[in-house]
Protein backbone atom coordinates (compact mmCIF):
# COMPACT_ATOMS: atom_id res chain seq x y z
CA UNK A 1 0.00 0.00 0.00
CA UNK A 2 0.81 3.73 -0.79
CA UNK A 3 0.33 5.81 2.41
CA UNK A 4 0.77 9.43 2.18
CA UNK A 5 1.77 11.50 5.21
CA UNK A 6 0.70 15.30 5.83
CA UNK A 7 1.53 17.08 8.69
CA UNK A 8 -0.96 19.85 9.98
CA UNK A 9 -2.32 22.01 12.37
CA UNK A 10 -5.88 22.08 11.32
CA UNK A 11 -7.13 25.56 13.16
CA UNK A 12 -9.37 25.56 11.45
CA UNK A 13 -9.78 22.58 8.70
CA UNK A 14 -10.46 24.84 5.34
CA UNK A 15 -10.90 24.68 1.40
CA UNK A 16 -6.94 24.87 1.36
CA UNK A 17 -6.50 21.53 3.19
CA UNK A 18 -8.97 19.59 1.08
CA UNK A 19 -7.49 20.69 -1.78
CA UNK A 20 -4.02 19.22 -0.98
CA UNK A 21 -5.90 16.27 0.49
CA UNK A 22 -7.91 15.92 -3.18
CA UNK A 23 -4.26 16.56 -4.94
CA UNK A 24 -2.20 14.55 -3.18
CA UNK A 25 -4.88 11.18 -3.52
CA UNK A 26 -5.22 12.15 -7.13
CA UNK A 27 -1.48 13.07 -8.36
CA UNK A 28 -0.40 10.19 -5.82
CA UNK A 29 -2.87 7.59 -6.49
CA UNK A 30 -1.89 6.90 -2.45
CA UNK A 31 -4.41 4.01 -1.17
CA UNK A 32 -4.71 6.62 2.61
CA UNK A 33 -3.76 9.62 4.12
CA UNK A 34 -2.28 10.22 7.58
CA UNK A 35 -2.07 13.17 9.20
CA UNK A 36 0.12 14.07 11.69
CA UNK A 37 -1.86 16.91 13.74
CA UNK A 38 -1.05 19.55 16.43
CA UNK A 39 -3.06 19.03 19.46
CA UNK A 40 -4.42 21.97 21.43
CA UNK A 41 -1.38 24.56 20.51
CA UNK A 42 0.12 25.76 17.32
CA UNK A 43 3.31 26.57 16.26
CA UNK A 44 2.51 30.13 16.53
CA UNK A 45 2.55 29.61 20.22
CA UNK A 46 -0.95 29.93 20.50
CA UNK A 47 -4.01 27.99 21.63
CA UNK A 48 -5.94 26.12 18.04
CA UNK A 49 -8.94 27.32 16.80
CA UNK A 50 -10.74 24.80 18.76
CA UNK A 51 -9.80 21.25 20.34
CA UNK A 52 -7.52 18.43 18.60
CA UNK A 53 -10.51 16.37 18.96
CA UNK A 54 -13.16 18.34 17.26
CA UNK A 55 -10.00 19.08 14.86
CA UNK A 56 -9.91 15.28 14.32
CA UNK A 57 -13.17 14.76 13.23
CA UNK A 58 -12.96 18.17 10.64
CA UNK A 59 -9.88 15.80 9.14
CA UNK A 60 -11.61 12.44 9.26
CA UNK A 61 -14.81 13.90 7.37
CA UNK A 62 -12.51 15.57 4.73
CA UNK A 63 -10.78 12.82 3.58
CA UNK A 64 -7.89 11.82 5.97
CA UNK A 65 -7.99 8.23 7.42
CA UNK A 66 -5.78 8.63 10.13
CA UNK A 67 -4.55 11.34 12.72
CA UNK A 68 -1.93 11.18 14.84
CA UNK A 69 -1.18 13.52 17.20
CA UNK A 70 2.47 15.63 17.45
CA UNK A 71 3.18 16.53 20.88
CA UNK A 72 3.14 19.90 22.16
CA UNK A 73 6.45 20.25 22.94
CA UNK A 74 7.28 19.29 19.22
CA UNK A 75 4.10 21.00 18.05
CA UNK A 76 4.99 24.65 19.28
CA UNK A 77 8.74 23.87 18.49
CA UNK A 78 10.40 25.88 15.57
CA UNK A 79 10.40 25.05 12.28
CA UNK A 80 13.81 22.70 12.68
CA UNK A 81 12.19 20.51 15.68
CA UNK A 82 8.64 20.57 14.56
CA UNK A 83 9.95 19.00 11.03
CA UNK A 84 11.89 16.47 12.92
CA UNK A 85 9.04 15.49 15.60
CA UNK A 86 6.67 15.48 12.90
CA UNK A 87 8.89 13.16 10.26
CA UNK A 88 10.17 10.68 13.74
CA UNK A 89 6.10 10.18 13.81
CA UNK A 90 5.99 8.96 9.95
CA UNK A 91 9.57 7.35 10.34
CA UNK A 92 8.44 5.62 13.28
CA UNK A 93 5.61 4.46 12.32
CA UNK A 94 7.11 1.94 9.02
CA UNK A 95 3.71 2.72 7.43
CA UNK A 96 4.26 5.73 5.52
CA UNK A 97 5.82 6.23 2.31
CA UNK A 98 4.78 9.37 1.13
CA UNK A 99 5.24 13.11 2.30
CA UNK A 100 2.95 15.62 1.23
CA UNK A 101 3.38 19.38 1.54
CA UNK A 102 1.99 23.00 0.76
CA UNK A 103 5.24 24.87 -0.41
CA UNK A 104 4.92 28.35 -2.49
CA UNK A 105 7.17 27.55 -4.91
CA UNK A 106 6.14 24.18 -5.73
CA UNK A 107 9.58 22.88 -7.00
CA UNK A 108 10.45 20.09 -5.28
CA UNK A 109 13.74 20.22 -6.28
CA UNK A 110 14.78 23.49 -5.62
CA UNK A 111 13.61 23.08 -2.10
CA UNK A 112 16.14 19.61 -2.04
CA UNK A 113 18.67 21.73 -3.76
CA UNK A 114 18.28 24.17 -0.64
CA UNK A 115 17.91 21.39 2.23
CA UNK A 116 20.96 19.42 0.72
CA UNK A 117 23.58 23.20 0.91
CA UNK A 118 21.80 22.68 5.12
CA UNK A 119 22.48 19.52 5.08
CA UNK A 120 25.88 18.86 3.52
CA UNK A 121 27.80 22.13 4.50
CA UNK A 122 26.04 22.88 7.96
CA UNK A 123 28.76 23.58 10.15
CA UNK A 124 29.62 26.67 7.73
CA UNK A 125 26.42 27.86 7.62
CA UNK A 126 25.54 27.33 11.43
CA UNK A 127 28.86 29.70 11.45
CA UNK A 128 27.82 32.20 9.79
CA UNK A 129 24.06 31.98 11.28
CA UNK A 130 26.00 33.10 14.52
CA UNK A 131 27.44 35.73 12.91
CA UNK A 132 24.15 37.27 11.87
CA UNK A 133 22.62 36.60 15.23
CA UNK A 134 25.14 38.55 17.14
CA UNK A 135 24.51 41.55 14.50
CA UNK A 136 20.94 41.51 16.17
CA UNK A 137 18.52 39.38 12.98
CA UNK A 138 16.09 37.32 13.54
CA UNK A 139 16.48 33.63 12.96
CA UNK A 140 14.79 33.68 9.52
CA UNK A 141 17.07 36.55 8.50
CA UNK A 142 19.96 35.27 9.56
CA UNK A 143 19.94 31.87 8.19
CA UNK A 144 18.88 33.96 4.68
CA UNK A 145 21.72 35.98 4.69
CA UNK A 146 23.73 32.96 6.06
CA UNK A 147 22.83 31.25 2.83
CA UNK A 148 23.79 34.53 0.63
CA UNK A 149 27.24 34.69 2.22
CA UNK A 150 27.63 31.27 1.83
CA UNK A 151 26.66 30.74 -1.81
CA UNK A 152 27.69 34.12 -3.32
CA UNK A 153 29.96 34.02 -5.43
CA UNK A 154 29.98 30.47 -5.93
CA UNK A 155 26.55 29.99 -7.47
CA UNK A 156 25.72 33.55 -8.34
CA UNK A 157 22.95 32.53 -11.07
CA UNK A 158 20.61 30.77 -8.69
CA UNK A 159 21.49 32.78 -5.66
CA UNK A 160 18.82 34.76 -5.89
CA UNK A 161 16.23 32.63 -6.74
CA UNK A 162 17.32 30.12 -3.66
CA UNK A 163 17.15 33.26 -1.10
CA UNK A 164 13.43 34.05 -2.69
CA UNK A 165 12.31 30.45 -1.79
CA UNK A 166 13.81 30.75 1.75
CA UNK A 167 11.04 34.29 2.17
CA UNK A 168 7.88 32.29 2.09
CA UNK A 169 7.11 30.17 5.50
CA UNK A 170 5.62 26.74 3.81
CA UNK A 171 8.99 26.68 1.29
CA UNK A 172 10.94 27.29 4.93
CA UNK A 173 9.02 24.15 6.61
CA UNK A 174 9.01 22.16 3.44
CA UNK A 175 13.00 22.38 3.61
CA UNK A 176 13.13 21.62 7.29
CA UNK A 177 11.02 18.80 6.35
CA UNK A 178 13.60 17.28 3.62
CA UNK A 179 15.98 18.02 6.14
CA UNK A 180 14.85 16.14 8.59
CA UNK A 181 13.70 13.25 6.05
CA UNK A 182 17.70 13.03 5.10
CA UNK A 183 18.57 12.90 8.90
CA UNK A 184 16.83 9.63 9.07
CA UNK A 185 17.87 8.82 5.98
CA UNK A 186 14.75 7.93 5.49
CA UNK A 187 12.95 5.98 2.08
CA UNK A 188 9.53 8.47 2.14
CA UNK A 189 9.74 10.10 -0.96
CA UNK A 190 8.67 13.49 -0.91
CA UNK A 191 6.04 15.72 -3.00
CA UNK A 192 4.91 18.90 -2.98
CA UNK A 193 1.90 20.86 -3.87
CA UNK A 194 1.85 24.56 -5.03
CA UNK A 195 -0.22 26.65 -2.25
CA UNK A 196 -3.19 28.35 -4.20
CA UNK A 197 -5.07 30.90 -2.87
CA UNK A 198 -4.71 33.40 -0.54
CA UNK A 199 -0.97 33.75 1.40
CA UNK A 200 -0.49 32.22 4.24
CA UNK A 201 -0.49 35.62 6.38
CA UNK A 202 -3.33 36.98 4.55
CA UNK A 203 -6.04 38.48 7.02
CA UNK A 204 -8.76 38.90 5.29
CA UNK A 205 -11.27 36.63 2.98
CA UNK A 206 -11.85 37.22 -0.58
CA UNK A 207 -12.25 33.87 -2.22
CA UNK A 208 -12.96 30.21 -1.69
CA UNK A 209 -9.63 29.22 -0.32
CA UNK A 210 -8.58 31.35 2.51
CA UNK A 211 -5.67 31.45 5.14
CA UNK A 212 -6.42 30.18 8.73
CA UNK A 213 -4.96 33.13 9.96
CA UNK A 214 -7.98 35.20 7.96
CA UNK A 215 -10.68 32.37 9.04
CA UNK A 216 -9.68 33.02 12.54
CA UNK A 217 -9.87 36.60 11.99
CA UNK A 218 -13.19 36.30 10.47
CA UNK A 219 -14.58 33.92 13.91
CA UNK A 220 -13.26 36.55 16.46
CA UNK A 221 -14.29 39.08 14.59
CA UNK A 222 -18.08 37.81 14.94
CA UNK A 223 -18.17 37.59 11.02
CA UNK A 224 -19.44 34.66 9.18
CA UNK A 225 -18.13 35.35 6.21
CA UNK A 226 -15.60 32.17 6.73
CA UNK A 227 -17.94 29.69 5.85
CA UNK A 228 -17.35 30.15 2.15
CA UNK A 229 -13.95 29.07 2.78
CA UNK A 230 -14.21 26.19 4.81
CA UNK A 231 -16.22 22.85 4.32
CA UNK A 232 -19.78 22.48 5.90
CA UNK A 233 -18.73 19.56 7.52
CA UNK A 234 -15.82 21.27 9.06
CA UNK A 235 -17.26 24.90 9.11
CA UNK A 236 -20.54 23.60 11.28
CA UNK A 237 -18.66 21.71 14.18
CA UNK A 238 -16.65 25.52 15.27
CA UNK A 239 -17.91 26.35 18.49
CA UNK A 240 -18.66 30.23 18.57
CA UNK A 241 -18.96 30.10 22.12
CA UNK A 242 -15.62 28.68 23.22
CA UNK A 243 -13.12 30.36 21.35
CA UNK A 244 -9.38 30.64 22.86
CA UNK A 245 -8.59 33.88 24.92
CA UNK A 246 -4.88 34.12 25.11
CA UNK A 247 -5.10 37.38 27.29
CA UNK A 248 -6.01 34.66 30.05
CA UNK A 249 -2.64 33.53 30.39
CA UNK A 250 -1.29 37.19 31.58
CA UNK A 251 -1.79 36.23 35.47
CA UNK A 252 -0.24 32.84 35.21
CA UNK A 253 2.88 34.29 33.02
CA UNK A 254 3.17 36.80 35.97
CA UNK A 255 3.35 34.29 38.44
CA UNK A 256 5.57 31.86 36.45
CA UNK A 257 8.03 34.87 35.96
CA UNK A 258 7.73 37.18 39.45
CA UNK A 259 8.46 33.75 41.56
CA UNK A 260 10.04 31.43 40.35
CA UNK A 261 13.69 30.59 40.31
CA UNK A 262 15.69 32.23 38.00
CA UNK A 263 17.69 28.54 37.70
CA UNK A 264 14.23 27.17 36.83
CA UNK A 265 13.38 29.87 34.13
CA UNK A 266 16.82 29.48 32.28
CA UNK A 267 16.26 25.63 32.54
CA UNK A 268 13.22 25.64 30.10
CA UNK A 269 13.67 23.88 26.52
CA UNK A 270 14.81 26.11 23.90
CA UNK A 271 14.55 29.51 25.05
CA UNK A 272 17.23 31.96 24.80
CA UNK A 273 18.83 33.56 27.79
CA UNK A 274 18.37 37.14 27.02
CA UNK A 275 15.18 36.15 25.94
CA UNK A 276 13.92 35.12 29.44
CA UNK A 277 16.01 38.18 30.99
CA UNK A 278 13.67 40.16 28.81
CA UNK A 279 10.31 38.58 30.48
CA UNK A 280 11.45 38.81 33.93
CA UNK A 281 12.12 42.57 33.12
CA UNK A 282 8.61 43.56 31.14
CA UNK A 283 6.46 41.42 33.14
CA UNK A 284 6.67 43.92 35.92
CA UNK A 285 5.06 46.34 34.04
CA UNK A 286 3.08 44.50 31.37
CA UNK A 287 -1.11 44.97 31.76
CA UNK A 288 -1.42 42.18 29.47
CA UNK A 289 -0.69 39.14 27.69
CA UNK A 290 -0.95 40.94 24.07
CA UNK A 291 1.22 43.62 25.81
CA UNK A 292 4.33 41.31 27.01
CA UNK A 293 4.20 40.09 23.63
CA UNK A 294 4.62 43.27 22.08
CA UNK A 295 7.40 44.34 24.38
CA UNK A 296 9.52 41.45 23.86
CA UNK A 297 9.00 41.33 19.81
CA UNK A 298 11.93 42.59 18.32
CA UNK A 299 14.44 42.38 15.27
CA UNK A 300 15.97 39.46 16.94
CA UNK A 301 12.84 37.88 18.62
CA UNK A 302 9.67 37.23 16.00
CA UNK A 303 5.64 37.49 17.51
CA UNK A 304 5.98 33.41 17.13
CA UNK A 305 9.52 33.22 19.07
CA UNK A 306 7.96 35.13 22.38
CA UNK A 307 4.67 33.39 22.01
CA UNK A 308 6.09 29.83 21.75
CA UNK A 309 8.69 30.39 24.59
CA UNK A 310 6.35 32.19 26.68
CA UNK A 311 3.95 28.75 26.45
CA UNK A 312 7.22 26.93 27.32
CA UNK A 313 7.65 28.57 30.22
CA UNK A 314 4.16 27.72 31.61
CA UNK A 315 4.44 24.25 30.46
CA UNK A 316 8.00 24.23 32.39
CA UNK A 317 9.10 22.36 29.25
CA UNK A 318 12.58 21.35 30.74
CA UNK A 319 15.92 20.39 28.10
CA UNK A 320 16.66 17.68 30.50
CA UNK A 321 13.60 15.93 29.28
CA UNK A 322 13.95 16.71 25.63
CA UNK A 323 16.57 14.90 23.33
CA UNK A 324 20.27 15.98 22.98
CA UNK A 325 20.19 19.13 21.19
CA UNK A 326 23.36 17.27 18.43
CA UNK A 327 20.68 14.29 17.51
CA UNK A 328 17.50 14.67 15.77
CA UNK A 329 13.97 14.83 17.89
CA UNK A 330 12.75 11.64 17.82
CA UNK A 331 8.97 10.75 19.63
CA UNK A 332 9.13 8.55 22.00
CA UNK A 333 5.44 7.72 20.90
CA UNK A 334 2.80 7.63 18.56
CA UNK A 335 -0.59 8.53 20.01
CA UNK A 336 -3.87 8.07 17.61
CA UNK A 337 -6.39 10.66 17.61
CA UNK A 338 -9.17 9.20 15.41
CA UNK A 339 -9.59 6.77 12.29
CA UNK A 340 -12.12 6.21 9.59
CA UNK A 341 -14.16 3.42 9.69
CA UNK A 342 -13.19 1.56 6.88
CA UNK A 343 -9.43 2.24 7.55
CA UNK A 344 -9.08 0.08 10.45
CA UNK A 345 -7.00 -2.03 8.67
CA UNK A 346 -4.12 1.21 8.29
CA UNK A 347 -4.36 1.02 12.08
CA UNK A 348 -4.11 -2.17 12.32
CA UNK A 349 -0.75 -2.32 10.21
CA UNK A 350 0.37 1.03 12.19
CA UNK A 351 0.11 -1.00 15.79
CA UNK A 352 1.85 -4.08 14.16
CA UNK A 353 4.93 -2.46 12.63
CA UNK A 354 5.69 0.71 14.80
CA UNK A 355 8.54 1.00 16.26
CA UNK A 356 7.35 2.79 18.93
CA UNK A 357 4.76 2.34 20.81
CA UNK A 358 1.06 2.94 19.28
CA UNK A 359 -1.36 4.76 22.33
CA UNK A 360 -4.83 3.98 21.72
CA UNK A 361 -6.66 4.46 25.00
CA UNK A 362 -4.18 6.64 27.01
CA UNK A 363 -6.18 5.37 30.41
CA UNK A 364 -5.36 1.89 30.03
CA UNK A 365 -2.13 2.36 28.71
CA UNK A 366 -0.04 5.43 30.62
CA UNK A 367 0.94 2.76 33.08
CA UNK A 368 2.87 0.86 30.68
CA UNK A 369 4.91 4.28 28.99
CA UNK A 370 8.58 4.44 29.30
CA UNK A 371 10.04 7.26 31.31
CA UNK A 372 10.87 9.67 28.99
CA UNK A 373 7.31 8.89 27.05
CA UNK A 374 5.53 9.83 30.31
CA UNK A 375 7.12 12.94 30.77
CA UNK A 376 6.20 14.10 27.41
CA UNK A 377 2.21 12.86 27.67
CA UNK A 378 2.41 14.85 30.94
CA UNK A 379 3.10 18.14 29.07
CA UNK A 380 0.57 16.91 27.11
CA UNK A 381 -1.81 16.54 30.05
CA UNK A 382 -0.90 19.93 31.10
CA UNK A 383 -1.69 21.61 27.88
CA UNK A 384 -5.20 20.09 27.84
CA UNK A 385 -5.83 21.23 31.57
CA UNK A 386 -4.53 25.15 30.17
CA UNK A 387 -6.74 24.95 26.83
CA UNK A 388 -9.86 23.85 28.90
CA UNK A 389 -9.39 26.70 31.37
CA UNK A 390 -8.50 29.42 28.08
CA UNK A 391 -11.75 28.25 26.29
CA UNK A 392 -14.04 28.20 29.11
CA UNK A 393 -14.13 24.22 28.76
CA UNK A 394 -13.84 22.06 31.98
CA UNK A 395 -14.35 18.76 30.30
CA UNK A 396 -11.65 19.24 28.17
CA UNK A 397 -9.31 19.26 31.03
CA UNK A 398 -9.42 15.68 31.83
CA UNK A 399 -9.85 14.79 27.76
CA UNK A 400 -6.75 13.11 27.20
CA UNK A 401 -7.87 10.51 29.96
CA UNK A 402 -11.79 10.05 28.91
CA UNK A 403 -11.70 10.88 25.47
CA UNK A 404 -11.41 7.64 22.82
CA UNK A 405 -9.83 7.94 20.19
CA UNK A 406 -12.40 8.73 17.38
CA UNK A 407 -14.27 6.54 15.03
CA UNK A 408 -16.29 7.70 11.85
Amino acid sequence: MEIAGIVAEYSPFHNGHLYQIQQTNFQTHCDAIVAVMSGNFSQRGQATITDKFTRTKMALLNGVDLVLELPVPIATASAEFFAQGAISIFEQSNVISLLSFGSECGNISLLNEIANIFTCEQDCIDILIKKYLKQGLSYPRARQQALIAHLDPKHTDTTHSLIEVLQSPNNILGIEYLKALKNFHSSIVPFTLKREGAHYHDSSISGSIASATAIRHSLYTGSNCYTSSMPLSASTLLDHDSLPSMEKLSAFLHFRLMFSKVEELYATWDIPGDLIHTFVKQIQTAPSYAELVNRCTSKTYTKSTVQRSLLRLLLELKSQDMFHPSSAIKVPYIRVLGCRKTKTQLLKALTQNACVPVITNLNKQYSTLTPIAKQWIDYEIKASKLYAYLTNQPQLATSDFTQPFIIL
